[in-house]
């Protein structure tokens, strides 16, 4: 292991004695974090506009396919099937006619056996068939240079399938809205760009001579802060003309379709007899209908001496009337909601938001890399680990950008539910553990740059391996080698931080390495499970093996510092007869590692995605576990080295984690969300103490350490997974809890019987 450190710099040395050459660099590499985050930016509010002039397509073409199921409904309801249901044949061209984007209607059965058609010839697919026979409700396809298909399956009074109705929609219009609708976006980028180009040297110029009491990184990220929110907000002002002369035409015509769907309801109860004076259950029938259009603020029924309505508050927007055929001076007024936009840009604010802390974060480690390599950081052992904390911070993020979609991921490849998608994550798992054992002895013998080096190689290819898409099994080899190249490299650093630390910093340094593992997950959980959520996850996987094949070039660049010449690992086998050693790694390290991946990894995603949250909300409720064992961690490693209380740490901590498991028995989101609070506090407070405590005993102790927490996180998905087929995910978090503080007791009794040190 390299020699720790060089002397601390001269107390004269002050921001001024950093040459231009580096703050030429601080500022390229600002604007590049910035440019990443308002290029994504900007690719969310393309994808949010066109997503939103799909699905107000998709919902006005909906409205025709509310008419054919009203029409199977009253059939249904008088004894017909749906082949004998003649008043759809006719009603289908008339719905064609009333929409011009309309060019082809099919109506199948269960079988997929078309009964009715208009327009094209030639039936959908076997495949788009099944899809939507599956579907619970509305049903969108939009794949690009194809027509927009909407389907809507069919059922009787019973609630039983019996068929589906599916729209062929030409989609030229809607890809002209889109490209303009992208270019005008990325004109703006342009622009912005420039000017964050022009501001950038008056920050660093105030960075540099204001405010000198405080330390120099902290003032970057002051300035680097204030540039990223006037930008963002800068270029989503910029956003909301554009998106609002796109969206109105479709959200008129979507009005438009909404009126002539209610006035034609209304006129058939009107041709039945009933007079307009004496409809009833219209307010009603309104205000089930608003529930369903978000977009539409208010609807009215106004007619000679009556006038019903419905309505929501909020800015109106526009109006469209449609006369009544039975009923001479009345009509449908239905009013567009005016704060559309509004309302979809407040969505994405927490996306946005997200996005930006990601950047920043970046920003911070990449400049905590820049200041060590100039002696401008703390003076201790910790500032020779700059490039070296890069390098593993963006080998852990590109793995963590896959935690918050990998299990529903793994469900659209798995032959069936339960442990067949928890098979996956054990065996990523199994591989860890098995490399994490090996990979303690090639440290010594080939040299922590070395196997870093190879660990970055593994994890890219594994990364493309899953990009191809190649089916379960495949799916389940390139995790595993994803796995083995994590494991790698993660030991190398485990190593070579150990080295680097002086006396009385173990746990400092130990928790610093801790640090970057937490820091990268609060960054690719939260950014990963948007990226997927919004844009797939083959584009996540492509920027996972980016970012591993980044992290091998920031570690080649340091070579030199990661190089140390090689040693021969001590025996593990030693260590086993240590009862000191093995008791916390069964009674702490390994159940606690058993509920973070079969809790947080493989429960919570299945939950929320059971409970209809998406990737997104997933992402951030993996986002709050991290915050706050990121939090909570320099706390667990100060009263560790202050007080030397490692084993009450581990223990409350432990304790603390079983406690939120249980509150599984209340069952809904909440207990999800106190499970995952209780875990982040409970693994901060006690992941750097039990490291240090284990750690006195040499590198092979920790190679078991890990060891032992990798077995419990592949007993996690697989004890999880059997449980979740047979319980609620209420009862599954439960017994996890169970089984982490029953483990935790046992620990904390043994160590009781031995001796009474804290």
């Amino acid at each position: 292991m390299s020699s720790p450190v060089s002397p601390p710099p001269p107390a004269s040395t002050t921001t001024r004695s950093l040459p231009p050459a580096r703050w030429l660099r601080i500022g390229l590499l600002l604007f590049a974090a910035l440019t990443l985050a308002l290029g994504l930016q900007a690719l969310l509010l393309v994808h949010k506009e066109g997503e939103l002039l799909s699905a107000l397509t998709a919902s006005r073409i909906g409205i025709a396919a509310d008419e054919v199921n009203a029409t199977f409904s009253r059939g249904a309801t008088n004894g017909l099937t749906l082949s004998e249901s003649r008043g759809i044949g006719r009603m289908l061209p008339r719905l064609a006619a009333n929409d011009r984007d309309i060019t082809a209607i099919h109506v199948f059965d269960p079988q997929g056996q078309v009964h009715f058609s208009v327009g094209a010839d030639t039936p959908p697919a076997v495949t788009t068939v099944t899809m939507l026979l599956r579907s619970a409700g509305l049903w969108l396809r939009c794949d690009a240079g194809h027509p927009l298909l909407v389907g809507q399956p069919l059922r009787d009074e019973q609630g039983q399938l019996a068929g589906s109705v599916l729209f062929t929609v030409q989609s030229d219009a809607l890809e002209a809205r889109r490209l303009a609708a992208r270019n005008a976006t990325f004109e703006r980028l342009g622009l912005t760009l420039v000017a964050v180009a022009l501001a950038l040297p008056l920050l660093l110029t105030a960075a540099a001579r204001l405010g000198r009491r405080f330390a120099l990184r902290l003032r970057l990220l002051a300035a680097a802060l204030v540039l990223a929110c006037t930008s963002s907000l800068t270029l989503s002002l910029q956003a909301l003309p554009g998106f609002s002369e796109q969206l109105a035409p479709a959200l008129d015509a979507k009005a438009a379709a909404l009126g002539r769907f209610l006035a034609g309801r209304v006129d058939s109860a009107l041709a039945l007899g009933i007079p307009f004076g004496g409809l009833a259950g219209v307010d009603e029938y309104f205000r089930d209908t608003l529930t369903r259009h978000p977009e539409i603020l208010a609807l009215h029924l106004d007619g000679p001496g009556r006038s019903l309505s419905a309505s929501r508050p909020g800015p109106p927007g526009n109006e469209v009337d449609t006369p009544l055929a039975h009923q001479p001076g009345a009509h449908v007024r239905v009013i567009t909601a005016g704060d559309v936009v509004a309302r979809e840009l407040h969505s994405l604010a927490l996306d946005l938001a997200i996005v930006f802390v990601v950047a920043v974060v970046l920003f911070n480690e990449t400049l905590g890399a820049i200041l060590a390599r100039n002696e401008l950081a703390p003076a201790s052992s910790r500032a020779s680990l700059g490039l070296a904390r890069l390098a593993l911070f963006l080998l852990i993020l590109s793995e963590e950008l896959t935690r918050a979609f990998l299990p529903l991921h793994i469900a659209s490849l798995a032959p069936a539910g339960g442990t067949a998608i928890g098979l996956p994550i054990s065996a990523y798992m199994l591989s860890f553990a098995v490399f994490t054992l090996l990979a303690g002895g090639w440290a010594g013998r080939y040299g922590v740059g070395r196997l870093f080096a190879a660990g970055a190689v593994l994890s890219t290819g594994g990364f493309l391996w899953a990009m191809a898409g190649t089916g379960y099994w495949s799916f389940v080899a390139a995790r595993c080698t994803c796995a083995a190249g994590y494991a790698m490299g993660t030991m190398a650093m485990q190593q070579y931080f150990l080295g680097a630390a002086v006396a009385g910093e173990r746990t400092r340094a130990l928790a610093l390495y801790v640090g970057a593992l937490q820091t990268a997950a609060v960054c690719g959980s939260a950014i990963g499970g948007l990226l997927a959520e919004r844009f797939g996850a083959t584009v996540v996987f492509a920027g996972a093996a980016g970012l591993g094949l980044l992290a091998l070039v920031i570690q080649r660049f340091d070579n030199s510092r990661l190089a140390p010449p090689p040693t021969l690992a001590a025996p593990l086998r030693p260590m086993l007869a240590r009862a000191r050693i093995w008791m916390p790694i069964l009674g702490a390290a390994l159940p606690a590692k058993l509920a973070l991946a079969g809790f947080l990894f493989y429960l919570v995603p299945l939950a929320l995605h059971e409970e209809g949250y998406g990737s997104s909300a997933t992402g951030r409720a993996l986002l709050l576990y991290f915050l706050l064992a990121a939090a909570t961690n320099p706390l667990g490693s100060w009263l560790s080295d202050r007080f030397g209380w490692n084993r009450r740490l581990v223990i409350g901590g432990g304790l603390l984690i079983g406690a939120g498991g249980l509150t599984g028995l209340l069952g809904g989101p909440g207990a999800l969300v106190v499970g995952i609070i209780t875990l982040g506090i409970g693994t901060g407070l006690g992941a750097a103490p039990l490291q240090s405590m284990i750690g006195r005993d040499g590198a092979p102790a920790l190679v078991l350490l890990r060891t032992g927490e990798r077995l419990g996180a592949v007993a996690g998905p697989l004890f999880a997974g059997s449980l979740f087929g047979m319980l609620a995910y209420g009862g599954t978090m439960a017994a996890i809890g169970a089984v982490v503080f029953t483990a935790i007791l046992v620990l904390a009794l043994s160590w009781n019987q031995k001796d009474s040190t804290p």
